[in-house]
């Protein structure tokens, strides 16, 4: 699990630095009517892994859990809270999955959509802000913003010109 919580770190740390690209004047985004705003979509990444960490820790994820994160919403005014608000709730995932015994990890949580272990709640957490990050760097493009490396979280120039200088030496 050290593998999978040093990963998830680093997925972490990168969608925070793609969120960080989006200015605040862009906030209410969204490319279609039926769509979340950018602000939406980037609190729903962040506030589902609550969700998935309470679950870890009582062994039950209900319906319930999901209105309730959405207080959480009221707290926050721009791209900037959301960020931090995003490695708030990160780094109390990490920090439980890192003390979390083997035991715990794969201990029977109940949830509304059949049985799971925090193992498996976590790596749903990660899934979503895959499924999401992918979102929101579509919606980057569309404001004209180049997202940030998905694999390393630097600026895309700064890769190209590394590949170009490997590709150079060989």
């Amino acid at each position: 699990m050290a593998d999978f919580a040093e990963h998830f770190d680093e997925v972490h740390a990168i969608t925070c630095k793609a969120v960080r690209q989006l200015p605040d004047s862009q906030r209410s985004f969204r490319p279609v009517p039926e769509m979340m705003t950018a602000f939406d979509l980037i609190f729903h990444m962040f506030s589902q892994e609550k969700v998935m960490l309470i679950g870890c820790r009582t062994g039950k994820v209900a319906l319930k859990e999901f209105r309730l994160v959405e207080e959480d919403k009221k707290a926050l005014g721009t791209i900037e809270d959301l960020a931090r608000y995003g490695e708030r709730l990160h780094r109390e995932t990490s920090d439980w999955l890192r003390a979390a015994a083997p035991a715990e990890r794969v201990k029977p949580v109940e949830t509304f959509f059949g049985p799971s272990t925090p193992e498996k709640l976590l790596l749903s957490a990660l899934e979503h802000i895959f499924h999401h990050r992918g979102q929101l760097y579509v919606y980057l493009r569309l404001l004209g913003i180049e997202p940030v490396f998905v694999w390393t979280g630097e600026p895309v120039r700064v890769v190209r010109e590394k590949l170009s200088a490997i590709a150079a030496s060989e």
